[in-house]
């Protein structure tokens, strides 16, 4: 083994669509600086961004191929799924107000190896994790951000891939000098002893031998890159990998060197040089700034320039507080309704959903055509369920995503085939709350025909409610593990016509909270009501939301909003 381990990774590249909505994401968003705006040295047509530090350095480098045609890619086995930067513990609670203020969607994972960990998805629905932990390194945070020093992003914590199968995987890394240093459940962490403190040096494999692969695409995570002290033992390593996996040669990457194999579970890997850095071709003081070009491809500056997308580069110039949002927020939210409102209730003990969050992303109404109204299951939030909104949007589709939330993570305190009076005054309140939520979308000139209502769990059984109990053509119904309201044994009775409204129940068979026989009575009065019904029966899928089930969410959104133009 060479005489100077790899330690960490080096960069993460991947896959975007919109170089703009890229750019001010993890710049606005994540405070992250602009280290380098380039093109793609095989494809030179295209953008090669680089985010960082203040200086760029070897283990905070986020880079991204923007292809804006870009279609989204979906995440499977052989992939890199998720990347993690590491921030201090105590700057978990600034992150995650933060991202309430800037209506980013995250959830905060279950503690995960002692760790505390936000995920959110970027514009193009790529993964990111924030791993708040005690031994975070020191930060160089960018002169170019609003968030404060002691809070800023310190670089990269690590990578997660999903694998059907651990071992060829922990083989390559463990001629790569890394260990398997913990597991908790079909996760694996590896890392190098060299330097347990390094950035990047926590490489997880997510081992799920019923994954399916995923296609490459805006999102996807193109290579991981691990560190070279210098050229030296770069070449030194080349030889060592070359006794194990095919190999390239040394490739020149104007700021690093490079060379590329792929390890038996799929990932591209790159073993890239410390040296010479990204401040060869133009100051430390104005790192991206200008587009840089190596000297082949300088000849064709007008030529490139002429084909690249103009981008914009917002520079901060001084910390704001916590609540301050950049004016390109991602997301938005509403004032509750008042309580003069014909849906509203006028105190909270008889209306206690009426003061919940309302949170918005994709289109603002005002540009919408449709919109797609999210509830959140039993101790859920409404951020969380948020998050599929960008799985469950059409290509170019201008659409309004809205999701209340509701009063103590719960519509009603009981279970949906209790007494309807058992789950009052909340119930009532729920269906006021759906339907002032209509009433805002009606109002901005978006009318039933392109509103879709779509819920999990709890927030399943009140979309169907409230669809059954004021009948007229939507856009859709998407229940995922829900059905109507009502005991076992109570003689459900709906009226109205749904004139066609598509109607997707899909739930697990056997179900702890849903049994199946509901989910079928309710879709048998949907189809009586007039209602086009898809059934999707999964027998022992956990109580959750499949990929699969999204996907058909996805599809009934795109048929329902294209039949309806």
């Amino acid at each position: 083994m060479p005489a100077q381990p790899i330690v960490g990774l080096h960069h993460v590249t991947a896959i975007a669509s919109d170089p703009q909505a890229n750019l001010d994401f993890y710049t606005q968003g994540l405070g992250l600086r602009f280290v380098k705006r380039t093109v793609n040295f095989d494809d030179p047509g295209t953008y090669h961004f680089y985010f960082g530090d203040d200086a760029g350095s070897p283990g905070t480098i986020l880079t991204f191929f923007p292809w804006p045609r870009a279609s989204r890619g979906t995440a499977g086995a052989g992939e890199v799924t998720h990347t993690a930067f590491s921030i201090p513990a105590a700057s978990l609670a600034y992150w995650e107000q933060r991202l309430v203020d800037l209506h980013i969607p995250f959830t905060r994972s279950p503690r995960r190896f002692d760790e505390e960990v936000l995920t959110l998805a970027d514009p193009d629905g790529m993964k990111i994790e924030l791993v708040a932990h005690s031994k975070a390194a020191t930060a160089h945070p960018p002169r170019f951000s609003d968030v404060p020093a002691e809070h800023a992003v310190r670089g990269f914590f690590g990578v997660t891939m999903l694998q059907l199968d651990a071992t060829e995987t922990a083989a390559t890394l463990a001629f790569m000098g890394f260990q398997q240093i913990a597991a908790e459940g079909n996760r694996l962490r590896f890392a190098s002893p060299a330097d347990s403190s390094a950035l990047g040096n926590h490489i997880d494999i997510l081992v799920d031998p019923q994954a399916n692969f995923g296609r490459s695409g805006a999102g996807s995570v193109h290579h991981i890159a691990f560190r070279a002290a210098n050229d030296e033992s770069h070449l030194e390593w080349r030889t060592t990998i070359t006794e194990h996996l095919p190999a390239t040669e040394v490739l020149d990457r104007e700021y690093f060197h490079s060379i590329y194999f792929r390890e038996p579970g799929g990932v591209l890997f790159e073993l890239a040089t410390d040296n010479p850095g990204f401040a060869i071709d133009e100051p430390l003081e104005s790192l991206g700034e200008r587009l840089c070009l190596p000297p082949w491809f300088e000849s064709r500056r007008p030529e490139l320039e002429q084909r690249l997308a103009p981008i914009t580069l917002h520079k901060i110039t001084s910390a704001a507080t916590t609540s301050s949002a950049p004016e390109t927020a991602i997301a938005d939210r509403v004032p509750p309704p008042s309580a003069s409102s014909p849906t509203s209730m006028k105190d909270n003990a008889s209306d206690p959903h009426a003061n919940g969050e309302l949170y918005r992303a994709g289109a603002p109404l005002d540009q919408a055509t449709a919109a797609v109204i999210l509830l959140h299951g039993r101790g859920g939030a409404a951020r969380d369920i948020l998050t599929l909104s960008r799985a469950l949007a059409p290509a170019n589709s201008p659409i309004a995503f809205l999701a209340p939330q509701a009063a103590n993570s719960a519509w009603y305190p009981q279970s949906f085939l209790a007494d309807r009076e058992t789950n009052q005054p909340f119930l009532d309140s729920a269906l006021a709350r759906v339907h002032s939520i209509v009433d805002l979308i009606l109002a901005a000139g978006i009318p039933l025909g392109r509103i879709v209502l779509a819920g999990f769990s709890q927030g399943a059984c009140l979309a169907t409610e409230f669809i059954a109990t004021h009948p007229a053509r939507y856009a859709g119904l998407i229940a995922w593990t829900g059905g109507l309201i009502g005991p076992p044994d109570s003689n459900l009775t709906h009226s109205g016509d749904l004139a066609g409204t598509p109607a997707l129940f899909a739930s697990s068979d056997p179900d702890a909270w849903v049994p199946w026989p509901r989910v079928e009575e309710s879709a048998k009065i949907f189809t009586a009501m007039g209602a086009q019904v898809t059934l999707r029966r999964y027998p022992d899928k956990p109580h959750s939301v499949s990929g699969e089930e999204i996907e058909l969410g996805r599809k009934l959104i795109e048929k329902a909003l294209t039949s309806t133009k």
